[in-house]
């Protein structure tokens, strides 16, 4: 049998953008929604799920569920002038989601973006 010969690709050398790359911004943004993960407005969303049996009930479908997700009423979109405010808003701003109501909005976001 014969060897077969494996072509080399050539990698790109990328080119150091002087100021923000998308890179950065990507890391920026995912450090700043790590804060908010300990935000006080989002510890009063979860806790106004909360039943006494330490279940929580969703806002959207009503359903008792074992775990919370808090959402942001205004998608916090992209990293621009208004993106902190929109982050840390007040808890009004923020709706205890359970996961599957959670992940419905978010795709429905996602493809309002594509659009």
């Amino acid at each position: 049998m014969g060897k077969t010969k494996e072509k080399k690709v050539k990698k790109v050398k990328e080119v150091p953008i002087d100021g923000l790359s998308p890179k950065d911004i990507a890391k920026i943004r995912t450090a700043l929604r790590r804060v908010w993960s300990w935000s006080y407005a989002r510890r009063l969303c979860i806790k106004r799920a909360l039943t006494d049996n330490e279940f929580s009930i969703c806002e959207e479908c009503k359903t008792v569920v074992a775990k919370i997700y808090p959402d942001h009423i205004i998608p916090c979109g992209d990293m621009d002038d208004g993106f902190l405010s929109r982050l840390f808003c007040p808890s009004s701003g923020l709706q205890a989601l359970c996961k599957k109501c959670h992940q419905k909005k978010t795709n429905a976001e996602r493809r309002a973006l594509k659009e």
